[in-house]
């Protein structure tokens, strides 16, 4: 009886063993989960394709032409919606300056803010894309050319048909209620037509 019970012991902490021993610490990592201030990945955007452009129209947001009429507008790709401008179906003679402005972000009751985006160029003859934070802007169209708009650095595609993370962007300074986010693409029919990618604006906090 006695060798019964050891042999059972045995067999037991054997398998426990085995077991255990195929699990490796990275098994039990909990994986990172971010808390989003402001998360947009233009999923309910309607698309067009070709010559069809659907102009974002999200609430909250503001898509303006400062020179033309020419609007950012919504495409999918690979069932991938996204924020796209060219001036390549741009009119004859005309240039392209067109903002496309988050709706007003609220940083006052977080800290560590980091802004992230990505962008992706086709037909690529000239980068367009400048990408600006503000706290006076008013949301107007007219209020574009009086607002204070700061530059921010970020990384940009090398080549064509790559997604490109902008890489994490430092707001952590900018204790507002009135955070704008704005993306302005330069160019024209008869200079540069790269066709300009946007998604996954993200703001994370700590």
């Amino acid at each position: 009886m006695k060798i019964k019970f050891l042999k059972t012991m045995f067999l037991l902490a054997l398998t426990s063993s085995v077991l255990t021993s195929c699990v490796g610490e990275d098994d039990y990592a909990i994986p990172t989960v971010y808390e989003y201030v402001f998360n947009e990945g233009f999923t309910s955007s309607p698309v067009g394709s070709g010559s069809n452009e659907v102009p974002i129209a999200l609430e909250g947001w503001v898509n303006h032409n400062t020179t033309s009429t020419k609007l950012w507008h919504g495409r999918a790709f690979a069932g991938n919606n996204h924020a796209e401008f060219s001036s390549f179906y741009s009119a004859v003679g005309t240039n392209d300056t067109a903002w496309l402005i988050t709706p007003a972000i609220d940083l006052t009751e977080t800290t560590g803010e980091t802004l992230s985006f990505t962008t992706k160029t086709r037909f690529e003859n000239g980068y367009p894309l400048t990408a600006f934070v503000s706290t006076d802007y008013d949301g107007t169209t007219a209020g574009i050319a009086t607002a204070t708009w700061t530059q921010v650095t970020f990384t940009a595609p090398t080549a064509d048909d790559v997604v490109t993370s902008s890489g994490n962007i430092d707001l952590s300074g900018y204790d507002s209620n009135n955070v704008r986010i704005a993306f302005k693409y330069t160019g024209s029919k008869a200079g540069v037509t790269t066709t300009l990618q946007l998604d996954n604006i993200k703001i994370v906090k700590n």
